[in-house]
């Protein structure tokens, strides 16, 4: 398991280990510390009279100041480290996003020709498909026992779903998508990639998978319906001290039970202050039944389409006491991180804060009002399939993301792709998010209110 976080965005171009920023901060503390140190040592040397004491104490605070100096050139050094690397991060991530989109493009245009050449091998596809299951199941007795050999094998491979670096090249082909439908309709690359969800947003993620919605619904897949919210009772509570208790108040993701948690509190100003913590899928169909948090509401979500999800916990809100204009500080895990953000792009509340877990929002622009906090893992699929994020200058460079690799070393034997994704996980990074002594974390966690409240937990319900 890996032991530390790595922090960016949040207006900084820094991209480092939190050990290594945390040895920043000491190291000019420290600076600053010995230069009073000589400051106050200077009267004294004045009243020495002895000269071997004169000669001890003057060595003294050139030493001291010497090493106030290099403490402040280390950290100048970690500083510079820290900003080269975010640069070449930068400058690698969109070399590869842009060439992600032109083979995309390129992909999407030649799928006219693709396809046919599918058409004409189909013959020899089915032929050899049949030969591989003759013999398969005549070496293991049967074609049931070779299917599951077959199934066994590509389980036992799952784990590659883990490896940051597929991680990385899906969130690639999930941020040109849009391309490559851009590419299939016949439309010129310039105006492509003017339209992509990076830049413009015009068209980008949410437009693919508007379109892929659309054309599920044709066969009854992907449907939403109407919702409605049951109240599972009121408890006395306080309000969080850190990002571990904000994690842990998240509901967890189980059948039949409440997704959506509102916590009322008094701002200092007299005013309400609620926190909305909201959960992740609960089923994983393409066709909905009464479960909100699934997969249509998942799809939905990226689409920008008003999920179930978010309907639903829009009517908790309202439930709770929620007013339009109110202070709101959402939270979600996974599809809840969607749903949370939405709250927060909405307009209609006032939210200081918002803080996600494992969930694909990177190219959701919001609003730099909001300090805007996402919680990654490098080895979590999920916040993959949000694709890139936003360029840095073009609204990108406003979302702190807080990155860990949830094991060391070689993936572990037998790993599941949703292992990185457990709300368990998240729980540790958030833990070690208390822990750090970043100020871009400890300004989202300014906006937390004081003083006792209430929590109501909410089941929303699809009609």
């Amino acid at each position: 398991m890996s032991d530390d976080i790595v922090i960016s965005g949040g207006g900084s171009t820094e991209v480092a280990p939190d050990a290594l920023l945390t040895a920043e901060r000491t190291l000019a503390a420290l600076a600053g510390i010995l230069a009073d140190l000589i400051g106050e040592l200077s009267p004294a040397q004045g009243l020495v009279v002895a000269p071997d004491t004169a000669r001890l104490v003057g060595a003294a605070a050139s030493r001291i100041g010497s090493a106030s100096a290099q403490s402040r050139e280390l950290s100048r050094s970690l500083n510079d480290a820290a900003e080269r690397y975010g640069a070449a991060e930068r400058g690698a991530n969109s070399f590869l996003t842009g060439l992600s989109e032109v083979a995309g493009w390129a992909l999407g245009g030649l799928a006219p020709l693709a396809a046919l050449a599918a058409l004409a091998a189909l013959p020899g596809i089915l032929t050899a498909a049949a030969a591989t299951l003759g013999v398969g199941s005549i070496a293991t007795g049967s074609p049931q026992a070779f299917l599951r050999d077959v199934g066994g094998l590509l389980k036992s491979k799952a784990g590659i779903l883990r490896d940051p670096r597929m991680v990385s090249l899906i969130r690639l082909a999930v941020s040109a998508a849009d391309d490559t439908m851009l590419g299939a309709a016949g439309i010129p690359l310039p105006v492509a990639r003017l339209l992509d969800d990076r830049r413009t947003g015009v068209f980008g993620l949410h437009g693919a998978t508007t379109a892929v919605v659309g054309g599920a619904s044709l066969f009854g897949a992907f449907e939403d319906t109407p919702v409605h919210v049951e109240q599972s009772g009121t408890v006395q509570t306080a309000p969080p001290a850190g990002y571990e208790e904000i994690a842990q108040r998240i509901p967890p993701s189980r059948t039949d039970a409440p997704q959506i948690r509102v916590e009322h509190y008094d701002g200092a100003d007299g005013k309400p202050v609620y926190m909305v913590y909201v959960g992740g899928t609960v089923d994983t169909s393409a066709v909905a039944g009464d479960e909100p948090f699934d997969l249509t509401s998942d799809l939905t979500g990226v689409a920008g389409l008003g999920p179930a999800s978010l309907r639903a916990t829009e009517l908790a809100m309202q439930q709770a006491g929620v007013q339009q204009g109110d202070t709101v500080i959402p939270v979600g895990y996974s599809q809840g991180g969607i749903v949370a953000t939405s709250i927060a792009t909405s307009g209609q509340y006032h939210v200081p804060t918002l803080v996600t877990f494992g969930s694909p929002t990177a190219g959701i622009d919001v609003p730099s009002s909001t300090v805007d906090v996402a919680v990654e893992h490098t080895d979590d699929l999920v916040p993959a399939l949000g694709g890139e994020p936003r360029e840095f200058d073009n609204g990108g460079g406003d979302r702190i993301v807080v990155s860990r690799q949830t094991f060391s070393g070689e993936i572990p034997e037998g790993s599941s792709p949703i292992d990185a994704h457990l709300m368990s996980e998240y729980t540790i990074t958030a833990h070690r998010m208390d822990a750090s002594t970043d100020p871009r974390l400890a300004s989202a966690l300014a906006a937390l209110p004081a003083g006792g409240g209430d929590a109501n937990l909410y089941r929303g319900i699809r009609d």
